[in-house]
């Protein structure tokens, strides 16, 4: 990985080596283990997705995994045309609030997987999609936003370079399509994960399997709500 670094580092216009480096970034940092709690978003999205639906769950999971990578992938391009017309004021303004995102984001988990665990009982689209619904996918999609700001350790050696690189451009729109690129090849895992997640939970034959496949489902995304409160704890200093 650290020849993808070198390679990196040493990009300085928008060039289709340039654009398929920043891919093969977000394609590595999207398997990477530090990203485990996107892909248990994703896969327990699809989990619910594939116990409550009735019909082609593979299809159903891959809209609603498709739509929380296309929100992610959204952010990604925003910031990356924000490093090209501000710079790094855009990244320091960003730090500051990680705290409060990363805490909001573990809220809307932890929530989540308490609905799929039916501790409570609450409406959420994303849980219960109807076939073609415009709504379904945007609950996911709206789901996806915030965690365009979330990073990982592991992550800065690759994303650093890419962040640097939109911010030397200035130009917003070439920022965009670079940051934008990094954000598509690191949401293509999540698309596989939601999609193999809903195929898997289709197959049931009995009550209890259903049940084991939604519990699942909700440790995954519980597992990612304590992941984040703990990056919210990190980053409010609480941890210092």
């Amino acid at each position: 990985m650290s020849g993808i670094e070198t390679l990196l580092q040493n990009i300085d216009g928008l060039t289709p080596l340039t654009v398929a480096l920043v891919l093969l970034a977000g394609f590595i940092v999207g398997i990477a283990p530090s990203s485990f709690p996107l892909i248990a978003v994703a896969t327990g999205l699809g989990a619910s997705e594939g116990t409550n639906a009735t019909g082609n769950a593979r299809m159903r999971g891959l809209c609603l995994s498709a739509g929380f990578a296309l929100g992610i992938v959204t952010v990604d391009a925003i910031l990356g045309g924000l490093f090209g017309l501000a710079g790094f004021a855009v990244l320091r303004l960003l730090t500051s609030a990680l705290a409060y995102v990363y805490g909001l984001l573990a809220l809307i988990l932890a929530v989540t997987a308490l609905a799929l665990w039916r501790v409570i009982h609450i409406t959420i689209p994303m849980l219960r999609p109807s076939a073609g619904s415009a709504s379904t996918l945007f609950g996911a999609y709206a789901l996806g936003l915030p965690f365009g700001l979330s990073t990982c350790p592991a992550c800065t050696p690759l994303l650093f370079p890419v962040v640097v690189a939109a911010s030397s451009t200035a130009d917003p729109i070439l920022g965009a399509v670079l940051m934008g690129s990094f954000g598509l090849a690191r949401g293509t895992p999540l698309v596989i994960a939601g999609t193999t997640a809903a195929s898997l939970a289709q197959f049931r034959h009995t009550r209890s399997v259903m049940l084991w496949a939604e519990r699942v489902g909700g440790v995954l995304l519980m597992a990612a709500a304590g992941y984040f409160a703990w990056q919210t704890a990190l980053y409010a200093g609480w941890l210092a």
